[in-house]
């Protein structure tokens, strides 16, 4: 199944993301799907794992086979919602280990890339299953800035992870997120902090971000369709910002989309 899972692409790529995210929950969901956010020791239980934290680990977390099931070491100062992050992700490694009922579990494949990237995938739905969205109210609610709020402060997610949840995994609004960092040359896009709803092309990916840049050099000026979320961090160094259109939640068809962008980049 694994194989089949990490051979998947486009779409059939997504069916694999839920349907595994659903496999790991299954258990859990069935007992404590009332816990919110999602409590990871006991998700862990339910999957013979255990979480330690350690202060002197090199990186932020290992998963390691033992007799019966796994341990997940995890760096203990860590922010909560890395902490988090990390340990979903080592628990959706332990999909490509054989049955650990009886004996240390044992790779079923070899390790890689496709592999690590399938788990960062999975994760964020263990960490925003669907079943806890619908508690909270995420899909009632057409303001984007609480949907964010929502998943940052109630899920705990880290603001990259909440902008991919909200943007491209459901999807609850549509537009851009990113963590931009003040240089001497000037505001910068950090690397691998960005994502965009998928429903964007990359014309519009690229102009929307010029826009988000254009706002930080001049956060008051306004730009007519869209909706701009800023999350200054203490450093003042860094800001963290969203850019939606104003197409709602309850209103995300291709046709109001496409309105939207072709008032602000017309062909």
């Amino acid at each position: 199944m694994v194989q089949k899972w990490l051979a998947s692409a486009g779409q059939s790529w997504v069916e694999s993301v839920e349907s595994a995210s659903s496999f790991l929950l299954r258990d859990y969901l069935k007992k404590w799907e009332h816990l919110i956010p999602v409590e990871l020791h006991r998700l862990a239980s339910t999957l013979h794992a255990e979480v330690v934290r350690l202060n002197d680990l090199e990186g932020e977390a290992v998963i390691m086979p033992k007799n019966g099931g796994f341990r997940i070491l995890v760096k203990s100062s860590m922010t909560t919602s890395r902490y988090r992050t990390s340990v979903a992700h080592e628990l959706v490694h332990t999909l490509f280990y054989t049955d650990s009922n009886e004996g240390t579990p044992q790779r079923a494949i070899p390790h890689s890339k496709r592999e690590e990237n399938f788990c960062f995938d999975v994760a964020r739905y263990l960490l925003a299953p669907k079943e806890h969205l619908e508690k909270i109210g995420v899909f009632r609610e057409s303001d984007p800035t609480i949907v964010f709020n929502m998943l940052t402060q109630t899920l705990r997610l880290s603001r990259p992870l909440a902008a991919r949840v909200m943007l491209a995994d459901y999807p609850l609004a549509t537009g851009i997120g990113g963590r931009w960092i003040l240089k001497p040359i000037g505001w910068k896009l950090e690397p691998g902090s960005s994502t965009a709803s998928p429903c964007l092309s990359e014309r519009e990916k690229t102009e929307l971000r010029k826009v988000a840049k254009g706002y930080l050099e001049h956060p008051e000026k306004r730009i007519e369709n869209l909706n701009f979320f800023a999350i200054n961090e203490k450093n003042q160094n860094g800001v963290f910002l969203l850019v939606f259109t104003k197409c709602g939640i309850e209103e995300k068809s291709e046709s109001c989309q496409l309105r939207a962008f072709q008032s602000l980049f017309p062909f």
